[in-house]
């Protein structure tokens, strides 16, 4: 199952060289921006968290962390056609997400795609929710997919969520770059987690 795995990512990575260079550019730099950040304090923590929700609240991710239905583009206007998340997060019926949405962006039909597509769990909805709450959601295990804080860091490093950094042609991506917002997680996570009231 592991050689599986691997080959897959590694397969990934040949098929995506973008991804290949942020990767090399978060693990060049994990060690040395950890040892950093030991020192940060909640000030530090909620200055970083100030400049981390602006990714987590951009259309890259909140498209895709809503309760019923997606919604597309910069815009954030009702998923065409519509679809609905069904018992797995991954639509119902032929309005299956992979069915559209593969592991790619397809160029072609300008459709976006990153593996295992699909709506965030009902416990990572973030629709409506305000800069504190939002925060208080993502550091919550219970709610944030049994994830630790160093775990956080982590996830944001996954294939689906470097989509958002890459979302293909017409959609902009988020507004930090990948390797600063894993500079900034950190700091949040080596202050404590610090979310505003």
């Amino acid at each position: 199952m592991a050689n599986r795995n691997l080959y897959r990512t590694n397969q990934r990575l040949r098929a995506r060289p973008g991804l290949l260079i942020v990767l090399l550019i978060v693990l060049g730099t994990g060690g040395a921006v950890w040892g950093q950040t030991q020192s940060a304090g909640a000030g530090d923590s909620l200055a970083a968290w100030g400049k981390i929700v602006t990714v987590l609240q951009h259309p890259r991710c909140l498209n895709c962390h809503q309760l019923n239905s997606p919604l597309q583009e910069d815009s954030r206007r009702t998923h065409i056609p519509h679809v609905v998340r069904g018992g797995d997060s991954h639509g119902v019926g032929p309005m299956r997400c992979g069915n559209c949405h593969n592991d790619s962006n397809n160029l072609t039909s300008r459709t976006p795609g990153a593996p295992e597509w699909s709506l965030a769990p009902v416990s990572m909805l973030w629709q409506g929710l305000s800069s504190g709450d939002l925060c208080r959601t993502l550091k919550d295990s219970a709610r944030n997919g049994k994830r630790s804080p160093e775990a956080l860091v982590e996830h944001m490093s996954s294939p689906l969520v470097l989509w958002g950094w890459n979302p293909g042609p017409g959609l902009e991506p988020v507004p930090i770059p990948h390797a600063e917002f894993i500079n900034l997680m950190k700091v949040w996570v080596a202050g404590g987690t610090a979310c505003p009231k």
